[in-house]
């Protein structure tokens, strides 16, 4: 069987489902109520949705830059640990984010105390727009600095030995070789993290304050969880599809596409490592990312500290949240890294054995249909669609975990389908000469050069649906409650302590999960 058969199929099904949510939630409505769009309440919201999602790229975009290229010139005890902890700051929930974050600059918060220990009477806030930038820069700052670390490291090595040749001063380096890999990769990374903010939930219902800082996501649950008013809630879905879509395609119209490969070799050695300004810079970098990043996470840590995990951990709540996270991430992992899997190789038959360039990159952006569904809207829609069928309670569990397994998706695609891409360009036209093909080339071609990704896409997904608080709060889940809402309801009840020791325990669960699937993926191969 031709690879393009399952990557047909994982398209139909990503499509067709994102079809059948929004004409259930369309249909359901009778029809689009336009004149939402001209309330003021929805024009405030869009507005703050694009301002706050510009800003939050811009400084996102900004640190990482500046952590990368600091990351890039120096080498220093536990670097490479440093860089392994980026990655799993990502999938961190953001319940954890949000507690450090009041931890530190709430009214009760350690900034505060310390500023009235001082005489000071002055209260910083830390609700509305800096909560939600400094939030959304915590997670998405080492995200942009990952992908612009690999982007530098991906210069080549004569690149380096002829500016050491010519002499280069560190402003020449960075205007001739550190720019053009932070331009290039820039672009992607500021389309995918504008996406994650402008749909950005927990954190802004959490952390804005009140009506005054409500983005289109958060009005869209207004409507549907308190109103239940379908026509106002199909429009501000089409509206926020609409905003995001002219976004994708003004990114993708500047993009130049192409991906970097990793330098061969080991460690460079730059000619700007030693500059005093250079090295200025790089102190500025690493001092930022310790407030914005460390900062929250040490305030989780000092919330938790002071809760009784033996209260949590013999809590039936608890061991039900428990059960129904991983009810819902399993499924969920299985199914996003499946539809990955088969859409990478059906993008890379395209690419190398059938040369349908325009075609591979059509089949690829089915999947990338998905960043601008909101997850709120899927979720509706689905739950709207398939009513008649059954009860809507019996299907939270498995529709949460449908909608987490779409949402997590393009990211998931991402991660598996460059190296499918690789391993079919390098072996492709062995394997067919050969005759392996099928069930066979995966086994022995394939799977232990994938191995790797996989494992990490897997992690990964799973890693996000545990979690998620966006559509299970839409739906409640009732008894099946899941470990952020746990938190959250223990958050919300003002018992802090309680809440900050249960989102230490679902760090630590995320992390071992995140860590123990990469690692028994990854087996004994190392990858670079």
């Amino acid at each position: 069987m031709t690879p393009l058969a399952p990557a047909l199929a994982a398209a139909a099904l990503v499509l067709g489902v994102c079809a059948l949510a929004l004409a259930g939630l369309g249909g359901a409505a009778g029809g689009l109520d336009l004149g939402v769009v001209a309330d003021p309440y929805v024009q405030h919201a869009l507005r703050f949705t694009l301002l706050q999602a510009s800003l939050s790229t811009a400084l996102s975009l900004a640190l990482g830059a500046l952590l990368a290229l600091a990351l890039a010139r120096r080498r220093f005890a536990f670097r490479g640990a440093v860089i392994a902890s980026l990655g799993a700051l990502f999938v961190l929930p953001s319940i954890v984010a949000i507690l450090g974050l009041v931890a530190l600059y709430g009214r009760s918060g350690l900034v505060n105390a310390a500023l009235h220990a001082t005489g000071l009477t002055a209260t910083l806030s830390i609700y509305g727009l800096p909560g939600i930038l400094l939030a959304h820069v915590f997670f998405n700052a080492p995200l942009a600095a990952r992908i612009f670390l690999n982007a530098l490291e991906a210069v080549p090595t004569a690149h380096w030995r002829l500016a050491r040749a010519l002499g280069f001063a560190p402003v020449h380096i960075f205007k001739i070789i550190d720019w053009p890999a932070l331009r290039k990769s820039g672009v992607g990374a500021a389309g995918l993290i504008f996406i994650l903010c402008a749909t950005s939930f927990a954190i802004v219902l959490a952390l804005g304050g009140g009506p005054q800082s409500a983005t289109l996501e958060v009005a869209i649950y207004e409507s549907l969880r308190f109103d239940f008013n379908l026509p106002r809630a199909a429009t501000l879905a089409f509206l926020q599809i609409v905003t995001i879509l002219v976004f994708f395609l003004a990114i993708e119209t500047v993009s130049s596409g192409g991906g970097n490969t990793p330098a061969p070799g080991g460690a460079i050695e730059r000619g700007d490592a030693q500059s005093p300004v250079t090295r200025g810079l790089d102190a500025i970098a690493f001092a930022l990312a310790f407030l914005v990043i460390a900062g929250p996470l040490a305030g989780a840590v000092i919330a938790a500290a002071s809760g009784t995990f033996g209260a949590i951990l013999i809590d039936p709540a608890f061991h039900r949240a428990l059960a129904g996270s991983i009810a819902i991430a399993m499924p969920a992992g299985l199914l996003s890294t499946g539809l990955a899997l088969a859409i990478g190789y059906g993008v890379a038959h395209l690419q190398t054995g059938l040369r349908l360039p325009n075609t591979a990159r059509a089949l690829s952006a089915s999947a990338s249909a998905l960043l601008i569904v909101p997850p709120f809207a899927l979720a509706a829609g689905l739950f709207i669609a398939l009513r008649p069928l059954a009860d809507p309670a019996s299907m939270a569990v498995p529709l949460v975990a449908l909608v987490n397994a779409l949402t997590a998706l393009p990211i998931a695609l991402r991660i598996i389908a460059p190296p499918v891409l690789a391993n079919a360009e390098r072996h492709g036209r062995l394997a067919a000469s050969l005759g392996i093909s099928g069930l066979s080339r995966l086994r022995l071609v394939d799977a232990p050069l994938l191995r790797a990704p996989f494992g990490l896409a897997l992690a990964t997904v799973i890693a996000f649906s545990i979690g998620d608080l966006g559509v299970a709060a839409l739906f409640g889940m009732g008894d099946a409650m899941t470990l952020p809402l746990y938190v959250y309801s223990l958050i919300g009840a003002y018992r802090m302590e309680q809440g900050g020791a249960a989102a230490l325990v679902l760090c630590g669960l995320i992390l071992l999960l995140f860590l123990g699937i990469e690692r028994v993926a990854r087996g004994r191969i190392h990858y670079a």
